[in-house]
């Protein structure tokens, strides 16, 4: 319930009904930033370092809500439904499909990051064509749902990709209204594109099973290795020792499952996490190094090729050169 109910007091912004007359605290208001890219769509930023927990009751219609905590903890949970708990570095993505209530705490430990993200159904399917019952079907599908409840909640460890889509939206650099706007709601139907991929790779669907049915376990603790130790030298060959796989079944796999080989992916996540540390202020060479490049020219010239700007370029605001 993190995310339903973290959002029906997002939404509660501009929807007072949502959240019934309860005051925010004020160690809390003064650590939350909001934006409404378009009707439908809210986006809640927590960062800082309030007094004590804050524990509310929530509610709210049919919705997706996504959130990317950073830091500290939540805990939650539907009424007749499930609890659930969400710690720092994990992203849940909860779909409803009917009026559902609650409550949450949110603890800082001793800080509090969150981003969140709220949408209803009509936001959903105008921005991405997916209605609110397709979303559901789909989670339910690989996922399952809670008896009495219409609504199904997936959590997992926020990964390099998201990590960059949270920097990149909590860091938006557009001061034009309708151009942050667009960029907002396109990053927003990136992270929902991600997360809704991540569960089906990892939770499994007709055409990954069939692509990869006996070395997939396999193949998802190879791509979870690069994502934590992305930062060590991997070779193929090391890779595949690791996960008790050869070198061509671990290529071939990494194909099937991810549309790129060992070394895409490794370069992939290393960037994603580059683009992250880099809107949070990172340096040049603190990036490099943190991320794995052996030296700044090699990482800056990978980094060129990939986004069509240096990255120090980057850092400081300019747009990929034509």
């Amino acid at each position: 319930m993190a995310d339903t109910a973290r959002s029906a007091m997002d939404n509660s912004r501009h929807n007072p009904t949502q959240v019934a007359q309860q005051a925010l605290p004020e160690g809390w208001a003064r650590i939350i930033r909001m934006e409404q890219p378009r009707p439908g769509v809210n986006i809640c930023f927590m960062n800082g370092r309030p007094d004590s927990a804050w524990t509310f009751k929530v509610e709210g219609g049919a919705s997706l809500s996504m959130s990317i905590l950073l830091r500290g903890c939540i805990e939650a949970g539907f009424d007749n439904g499930e609890t659930f708990r969400l710690d720092a570095g994990c992203v849940s993505l909860t779909a409803t499909g009917e009026q559902v209530s609650g409550w949450d705490t949110l603890t800082p430990e001793p800080e509090f990051r969150l981003v969140n993200i709220h949408l209803t159904p009509d936001a959903l399917e105008g921005m991405t064509g997916l209605s609110m019952d397709d979303v559901l079907k789909y989670m339910k599908s690989i996922l399952g749902g809670m008896p009495h409840i219409n609504a199904s909640v997936a959590q997992m460890p926020i990964f390099s990709g998201l990590q960059r889509l949270a920097a990149e939206i909590s860091q938006c650099r557009y001061l034009d209204d309708k151009a942050r706007n667009v960029f907002l709601c396109a990053k927003v139907s990136e992270a929902i594109a991600a997360v809704l991929d991540k569960c089906s790779r990892e939770h499994g669907n007709a055409s990954t099973l069939r692509a990869v049915p006996s070395d997939r376990l396999r193949l998802l603790q190879a791509r979870a290795m690069l994502e934590d130790r992305h930062q060590e030298t991997w070779s193929v060959q090391s890779l595949a020792d690791a996960v008790g796989l050869n070198e061509k079944r671990l290529q071939a796999g990494f194909n099937a499952l991810y549309g790129a080989t060992v070394h895409e992916s490794l370069t992939r996540i290393r960037l994603d996490v580059a683009l992250a540390m880099l809107s949070s202020g990172a340096s040049v060479t603190e990036t490099a190094q943190a991320v794995g490049f052996a030296n700044v020219s090699h990482f800056s010239k990978v980094f060129r090729n990939q986004f069509g700007i240096a990255p120090k370029k980057w850092a400081h605001g300019h747009l990929p050169e034509e």
